[in-house]
C-alpha cells in the first residue's frame, strides 16, 4: 500500500522479475487490485504472493471507491481464512514534506490495519537514488520519530528499497522470518467479525474527518480573503492564490459529499457513532 508513484509496482516488477508496468506521470498505473506470484525457493519454501492496491490519489477512482475495492477483498479473502503475511507501506523519500497526500494515504492506512497489525507492517522508503543521502536520512529520521512513531512503537519497522532485487529480497526478510505468525487486520475484523457496514468502520469514519478538516480550511481561506480585502494593498498575487484555494477546496468538498453519499454515512450518524465508540458500545439499527 501508499500513495500513488511512491514505488509499489516498481517493487513487484524487480521482486518477481514480472512486468506489472509502471506509471511515469502523475496518473496512477495501478487502478485494480493486481495479484502477483513469486515461487523463489531460495527465499521462501512456498509461494509469495504481492497484492497490489492503488493509493487514496488515484486519478481514476474516488477514496470511496478504492476503500470499497480493498475491502471487498480483504474480506472475501478473511471468510476462506486466508490472512496477510505483512503489509509493505510505500513512501517516497523525495518528498521533502509530510502534508497532503502522503499524509492523507498514511492516516487511511492506520485506520485500515488497526494497531494490533502494525507488528506485520514494514514502512518501505523508496527513491533514495533521487535525494542526497543526508538529505535523505534527515527525513528517515523524521518519519521513524514522528510520523510514524505509533507504529514504530507498535513493532512496525523501517526498510529501504533501493531498487534492485536483493533490496527487495531484504524488505521481505522480516515478514518471511515470522510468516506463520499472520493477524487479521482492523477492516476485516469489523466488516466480517462486527457485521459493520463499510460507512460503520474506522476507516469509513475517517473519510468523514477529512471532511471536517477540508471544511476547517475553507472556513480560514475565506476568513483570509475578507481581511485581504480590507486592507489597502496592491498584492494581488497573495489573493489570487487564496482565491485559487479556495476554489480547489470547494472541488475537494464536492468530491468528498460525493463519497460521502456513497457510503450514505450522515452528519447525525457520524456524531451518533462518534459518542458510542467513546461508551465502548454498539448500536443496532
Amino acid at each position: 500500500m501508499g500513495p500513488t508513484g511512491s514505488g509499489k509496482s516498481t517493487f513487484i516488477n524487480i521482486a518477481t522479475e514480472h512486468d506489472t508496468g509502471v506509471g511515469h506521470s502523475l496518473e496512477s498505473y495501478t487502478s485494480e487490485i493486481g495479484i502477483f506470484k513469486l515461487f523463489y525457493p531460495e527465499l521462501s519454501d512456498g509461494d509469495i504472493v504481492f497484492v497490489d492496491t492503488p493509493g487514496f490519489d488515484d486519478t481514476h477512482k474516488s477514496d470511496i471507491d478504492i476503500l470499497k475495492m480493498i475491502s471487498e477483498w480483504l474480506s472475501e479473502t478473511y471468510k476462506k481464512n486466508i490472512l496477510l503475511s505483512g503489509i509493505l507501506y510505500f513512501h517516497r523519500i523525495t518528498d521533502n514534506r509530510m502534508a497532503g497526500t502522503p499524509l492523507k494515504n498514511l492516516r487511511m492506512f492506520e485506520e485500515l490495519c488497526g494497531k494490533n497489525a502494525f507488528q506485520n507492517v514494514i514502512l518501505t522508503t523508496t527513491m533514495w537514488d533521487e535525494v542526497n543521502e543526508e538529505v535523505g536520512k534527515l527525513r528517515e529520521e523524521e518519519l521513524i520519530h514522528k510520523y510514524w512513531k505509533s507504529m514504530m512503537d507498535r513493532k512496525s519497522k523501517t526498510m529501504r528499497f533501493e531498487n534492485d532485487r536483493q533490496s527487495a529480497f531484504n524488505v521481505l526478510a522480516p515478514l518471511l522470518e515470522s510468516a506463520n505468525e499472520r493477524h487479521a487486520i482492523r477492516l476485516q475484523k469489523e466488516m466480517v467479525d462486527m457485521k459493520y457496514q463499510l460507512r460503520e468502520t474506522s476507516a469509513g469514519q475517517a473519510m468523514f474527518s477529512k471532511i471536517e478538516d477540508l471544511v476547517k480550511q475553507k472556513q480560514d481561506t475565506l476568513r483570509r480573503i475578507r481581511d485581504e480585502m480590507k486592507r489597502p494593498s496592491d498584492d494581488r498575487e497573495t489573493m489570487d492564490g487564496l482565491r485559487a484555494k479556495f476554489r480547489q477546496l470547494n472541488v475537494e468538498l464536492d468530491m468528498m459529499g460525493d463519497d460521502m453519499r456513497a457510503l450514505k454515512l450522515s452528519v447525525s450518524d457520524r456524531l451518533l457513532k462518534s459518542v458510542v465508540s467513546r461508551l465502548g458500545v454498539r448500536v443496532w439499527r
